[in-house]
């Protein structure tokens, strides 16, 4: 964050990712995943926030616009153009489906807090007042060191991964870390009854109206007995597998685990750059 200005402010960050139609708005992308880019002025000329001067951008398209990529003109045009906006917004529609949530080799419906742990929701999702649902990530880690936050679909904090690959549209998102924390998420647009029994070889959906939106997730945290795959859950020595669960307060649910999770240290978060750690090189791939 640049010396002397604020973190941007929940309207600011609203207002922009509207005016792009909540999507990427670079020809071909659309990724929901959004980071804030400051151009008129930069903030290396002047601290600010307003949006006038900024726009939603997703994390690739941003490392691109801080290089020089895209003049000041054709950002500001890219902000006014209210038709590439509405067709960004109308290849998003899958976020606005009913959600069944594919963890471990189970199954939840309509259930939007996907994964917690300890108290903390590692993988939820909230919708907003167009109906459309933000993903929020929360990763979990043994070590000291930054890990993943998304809140609402906006990057909030990275870390130094091996690798973070988030393809145009957003149906995908992957994450790496040296020491074996993953986070895996893959949207998949479900249209029958007969898809679903296809990809998951089970009827269990049947009570489930279509078409829906599956989120698979796969989730590693290094040092841990919590492992979730695509065939099953292990928490210890139990394992579980093909069971549906609806419209619960949680899905996946773990309390009392002992743990000390020691991710995104209180003194780093204070001074929470969004965007990329530039500290060290990671690797983005959004094709």
């Amino acid at each position: 964050m640049a010396l002397g200005r604020k973190s941007i402010p929940k309207y600011v960050k609203e207002k922009l990712r509207s005016e792009v139609g909540f999507g990427c708005p670079i020809k071909g992308c659309g990724n929901p995943y959004l980071e804030y880019h400051h151009f008129d002025p930069p903030v290396h000329i002047k601290p600010h926030n307003d949006p006038k001067g900024m726009i939603a951008l997703c994390a690739q398209h941003h490392k691109k616009a801080d290089g020089g990529a895209y003049t000041i003109e054709q950002l500001h045009a890219l902000k006014k153009d209210k038709t590439h906006a509405a067709l960004v917004k109308g290849n998003l529609d899958w976020l606005r489906k009913d959600l069944l949530a594919v963890v471990g080799g189970n199954f939840y419906y309509n259930t939007l807090k996907v994964i917690t742990i300890d108290g903390i929701d590692l993988v939820f999702f909230e919708r907003d007042e167009k109906g459309y649902l933000r993903l929020n990530v929360n990763m979990l880690s043994l070590e000291p060191e930054d890990r993943l936050i998304i809140k609402n679909s906006s990057w909030e904090n990275i870390g130094s991964p091996l690798d973070l690959r988030s393809p145009p549209q957003g149906k995908e998102l992957e994450v790496r870390y040296d020491n074996g924390d993953s986070l895996y998420l893959r949207f998949i647009d479900l249209v029958s009854l007969a898809q679903a029994i296809e990809r998951y070889e089970t009827d269990i959906f049947r009570d489930i109206p279509f078409p829906i939106t599956a989120v698979e997730v796969n989730m590693t945290v290094a040092g841990t007995n919590i492992e979730l795959t695509p065939s099953h859950s292990r928490i210890g020595g139990f394992k579980t597998s093909g069971s549906l669960i609806s419209n619960c307060g949680s899905g996946f649910l773990i309390k009392n685990t002992g743990v000390l999770w020691r991710q995104n240290p209180v003194f780093k978060l204070k001074k929470l750059v969004l965007g990329i750690n530039k500290s060290k090189p990671v690797n983005i791939n959004v094709q």
